[in-house]
């Protein structure tokens, strides 16, 4: 994505993106949803991140941007796809579990194409962190389960 987004050590800690649901939940809060709750929310998450992906690789084709040394658009494609095996296993779990999918609102519009350049870039560096920070969230909700339910 260019300056200042490849500069080693890059980060926006305290800055969030409208629309986007963030793993962020505290520990004992956390702790205390069932398992169809964090299954639930992982599903809703990982839907939306769906949309917004396809974004960023819609923002990267009009950027001119991604095909460079580091294949960024190649590996967001691969990531996109995985994400929508995820989103089918997850739902068909939840179908398992007689559990109603939850309801997922569109967050994106037309707007979305309006934005500047600079917005694009940084609307992709939001979306790549929230993911990141997601598959961490992730794997210690399935690291819990998988001790709940021994294979």
């Amino acid at each position: 994505m260019g300056l200042p987004f490849s500069e080693p050590g890059f980060s926006l800690p305290d800055v969030t993106f409208v629309g986007l649901k963030s793993p962020s939940i505290g520990y004992l809060a956390w702790r205390r949803l069932t398992d169809t709750e964090r299954l639930s929310e992982t599903y809703r998450a990982y839907s939306l991140q769906l949309e917004y992906l396809q974004l960023v690789l819609d923002d990267l084709q009009t950027l001119g941007l991604g095909q460079g040394p580091s294949q960024l658009t190649e590996q967001l494609t691969f990531t996109w796809t995985q994400l929508q095996s995820l989103v089918s296993n997850l739902r068909s779990l939840l179908e398992a579990l007689a559990q109603p999918l939850p309801v997922i609102k569109k967050p994106l519009d037309s707007e979305a194409n309006g934005a500047s350049d600079f917005e694009r870039k940084l609307r992709g560096y939001f979306v790549c962190r929230e993911y990141a920070h997601w598959i961490k969230r992730t794997l210690r909700d399935f690291t819990l389960l998988s001790d709940r339910f021994p294979a």
